[in-house]
């Protein structure tokens, strides 16, 4: 049985949530779409920016344009620590922000022999969204479960 205490922290940290996709699209879709946009699990439409999707585009291969999904999830991870953010999908995903704060020298033709740097620090994610705000967003969340 869970404490009482937990359950209302879990709902608190679900509501804070409302504004998390319920489905993330392709940047290949996204580039098709007359109304680019994702309804968030509150049920609201969040529209993307189409300068921020064609910025994104062109940074990436065209190979890699049916992979990296949009919005960006960004989680703030209670677990890691103050201030210590992950990023909640594929490895192109997190290659494509460090290379966008300059982390990363690597060319896309090298991406298969990177070697993830999956924590970000608030530095990183707040020049991150200043730069793609429509097409990131931030969670949060107490623990991962690696099962």
């Amino acid at each position: 049985m869970t404490p009482p205490i937990d359950r209302i922290i879990e709902h608190e940290i679900d509501s804070i949530n409302d504004h998390m996709p319920v489905t993330r699209h392709t940047v290949h879709e996204l580039l098709e779409s007359d109304s680019p946009h994702y309804v968030t699990r509150g049920g609201e439409i969040s529209i993307l920016k189409m300068d921020e999707i064609a910025e994104i585009a062109e940074e990436i291969p065209f190979r890699f344009h049916k992979e990296i999904r949009l919005p960006i999830v960004i989680l703030r991870r209670m677990d890691y620590g103050p201030g210590i953010y992950s990023v909640a999908g594929e490895k192109a995903e997190l290659f494509l922000l460090h290379r966008i704060l300059g982390h990363v020298d690597l060319q896309w033709g090298d991406f298969q022999t990177w070697k993830p740097v999956e924590k970000l620090m608030r530095p990183q994610v707040q020049a991150i969204r200043r730069r793609l705000p429509s097409t990131t967003c931030i969670g949060f969340i107490t623990t991962v479960d690696d099962d």
